[in-house]
């Protein structure tokens, strides 16, 4: 897949070579956190129409998220989908070009027509598809008809309608709900996979070890959405140099702040243990797929208590895994 960076000096500058495309562009357009069922119709058209009529099938996306630029809300400061994330599913839909806009105060100031005559039809745009909320340009004055107002007739503008769960349409705010609440399960329904988060296992402490439970103190390599605090049974790809899979475990997982050992105000952790694994993970990149939410964190009295805990959470999770494999 192609990578195309913009910005805003390309409102009156050229574009990267190579940008723009003589045979035409199919060009799913929007921020696309999550890759959810919902961008995953969009996206799908995008490419069904370039096959349909000989473009090229692509997506503009943006990054960082707008509303972090704009002051609209800290939580954005973390996503679902980081941006590496993002382009490697993307491609997997069969998109082979991307165009990444670096967005800025500057940017933010484009209008909705400098936008389409700066970025869309010098790109060779035929056709776009956006959903059904989509807006862009300064303050978000454009929607889908002003696309094809300042397109000039030369642009097919496909909008493409919510996708709905449970009397609900899919979204990004729903799936960060979902997660906020230990919710894994709901958010990978609305996502159409699992969620993961993947880091580099860092050194800590060694207590686990200890305890007879070591683990791998994993630090997330983006700013992903983090679960709320707490115990899940956990799925953990151990993956080579190359980001592929290189084995697959079973273990627990614990979100929080260690109220047994650190004082409040700690910074999170993410520690996991693997069953049946015996070994040195130290700088490896491990991803984790959180299935099950199994209790809230807590404060113990003794370490006794602790250890019987932590037992009793692997006897569950063991069950819990084991029941998943044999459906």
């Amino acid at each position: 897949m192609e990578r195309y960076d913009l910005s805003v000096a390309n409102v009156t500058g050229a574009l990267p070579e190579g940008a723009s495309k003589a045979q035409g562009i199919s060009l799913a357009i929007g921020f696309f956190d999550g890759v959810h069922l919902g961008h995953l119709e969009v996206v799908r058209q995008a490419v069904s129409l370039a096959r349909e009529q000989g473009l090229v099938p692509a997506v503009m996306t943006f990054d960082p998220h707008p509303r972090v630029v704009l002051g609209q809300g800290s939580q954005y400061q973390t996503v679902l989908t980081p941006l590496t994330d993002k382009l490697a599913l993307l491609s997997e839909l069969g998109v082979e070009a991307v165009y990444i806009i670096h967005f800025d105060r500057a940017f933010s100031e484009v209008t909705a027509e400098q936008f389409v005559k700066s970025f869309i039809i010098p790109l060779g745009v035929k056709s776009t598809t956006v959903g059904f909320d989509f807006s862009f340009g300064h303050r978000g004055e454009g929607n889908a008809e002003a696309l094809r107002l300042h397109g000039n007739g030369g642009i097919e503008v496909q909008v493409v309608s919510p996708v709905y769960i449970e009397d609900d349409k899919v979204s990004s705010t729903r799936i960060r709900d979902k997660l906020a609440e230990g919710k894994c399960l709901d958010a990978s329904n609305l996502l159409g996979r699992p969620y993961v988060i993947k880091g580099v296992v860092v050194h800590g402490d060694a207590r686990g070890r200890l305890l007879g439970f070591p683990t791998a103190n994993v630090l997330p390599e983006q700013p992903y959405v983090i679960p709320r605090s707490g115990v899940y049974a956990i799925s953990i790809d151990v993956l080579d140099t190359s980001g592929a899979v290189e084995r697959r475990y079973n273990g627990v997982l614990n979100v929080g702040y260690r109220p047994t050992f650190d004082a409040p105000g700690g910074a999170l952790k993410l520690e996991a243990h693997l069953f049946d694994f015996d070994g040195d993970l130290y700088g490896r990149q491990l991803a984790l797929t959180c299935h099950t939410f199994l209790r809230a964190e807590k404060k113990f009295e003794s370490i006794e208590q602790l250890v019987e805990q932590i037992t009793s959470d692997a006897a569950e999770a063991k069950s819990i895994l084991s029941a998943k494999l044999k459906h």
